[in-house]
Parts: C-alpha cells; structure tokens; sequence
C-alpha cells in the first residue's frame, strides 16, 4: 500500500513537472534546479551568477522550510526572488513550481534558477521541470559525498564543486571526487567554484548562456 502511494504521488509530480517544462519551452526558459547539502554553497553559487550574469534577465525561486534570508540575498545580488517555505518539507515539488511562477512575472525572462531545499536525499526524487539538475557539494563536506549520497549524484546533469579556496586547509583527495562522480554519471558536466576568489563563476556562467541559447533557437 505504500509502495502503491509513493507511486501515484511521483506520478503526479511528474506530470506537474512535464507541464512546467512545456511552459518554460513555449516561453524560452532556461530553468536550472540547483540542489545540494545544507552549507554547500548553493546561494553563494547563485549570488555569484546573478552578479556576472548582469545582462541576462533571471528569476530565482528558493526552496527552504522557514526564512526569507537566501531571497533576500538574491534580491541584493540584482534578480527578482520569490521564496518558497516548505514548513517542514524536506524538499521542493512540481506542483510547488507551478504555484510560485504563476506568481511571478517571467515576461522576458531568460534563466528560471531554482534552489532547492538543502538536502542530498528527499529532493532527489521529485523532478521540477527544470531542464537541467546541478549538484552542489563543498569541500568541506569530503571528498566521499558521492558515494554516500549516490541516487543525487547518479541523477543530475552536472556536479559543482564548491569552496576550492579551501583545498589548501582540507584533506580533500580531487581525484577521488571526480571519479566517483565520473563513475555514477559520466555524462555529467564538471565545474569547480570558490565564490571567494570567483574561480570557476565564469565557466559556469558560460554553461548557462550556452544552453539557453540552444533552447531558443531550437
């Protein structure tokens, strides 16, 4: 019975997620869901972007349980922020999406960045509609958050690893990292951050434009 219950609520979501991302097609939205453990960075990563990418229009949703503080941070960086408070949900869902854009105006938006509620586990299941999922770990969390938390890492588009200003003072192994990431999906693109120094902004910033681009011209 709870095998069939967890079924019609992932098919459900999924369906709402089909909706949006049809939405974001017709309107030439680029959406990035950006998902990671709590501390990884994630709003520091988007702060970064939202600064460099000052001649693209962009919207950002944050997913938390309680507080408006990352919006606000958001909103200091130079892009609309609407927040989402979860009140104890442990992760963002479709139908969640589909509420907070009815509410905001997406006239002439390019990128729709969308951070998740800061968790490696419950997020992972619930697809939003974005066309893109990016994983933000930190050094700081180890070099083994792959192997730990393999269905996050086994199901995203890209992996950022955040906080290298640190590789200096951390037992932190790269090598190891990258492969086990390389071994749950190869396929997924690889960046390396420090929203200190800004090593790393622009390449991600590229990424973004590049597939943008893509989706509007077809």
């Amino acid at each position: 019975m709870k095998i069939e219950l967890m079924t019609n609520i992932l098919g459900d979501n999924d369906a709402a997620a089909q909706a949006n991302q049809e939405f974001f097609d017709a309107h030439g939205i680029l959406a990035v869901d950006f998902m990671g453990s709590p501390g990884s960075g994630k709003t520091s990563v988007l702060e970064q972007v939202v600064r460099s990418l000052d001649d693209v229009t962009i919207k950002v949703i944050e997913g938390d349980v309680a507080t408006a503080n990352d919006a606000r941070r958001i909103e200091e960086a130079g892009a609309e922020a609407f927040q989402i408070n979860t009140g104890g949900m442990c992760h963002l869902n479709a139908p969640m999406i589909t509420r907070a854009v009815e509410r905001i105006s997406l006239a002439a938006t390019d990128l729709l960045l969308i951070e998740n509620v800061g968790n490696l586990v419950c997020p992972a299941a619930f697809k939003l509609g974005a066309h893109f999922r990016l994983v933000v770990s930190s050094v700081p969390e180890g070099d083994d958050k792959p192997e730990k938390y393999p269905v996050a890492f086994r199901d995203c588009d890209g992996v950022i690893l955040n906080k290298i200003d640190l590789l200096p003072h951390l037992s932190f192994d790269v090598e190891r990292f990258w492969d086990l990431c390389g071994q749950l999906q190869p396929q997924a693109v690889q960046f390396s951050t420090s929203c200190v120094t800004g090593e790393g902004i622009a390449q991600l910033c590229q990424w973004l434009r590049e597939r943008h681009s893509k989706l509007v011209s077809g």
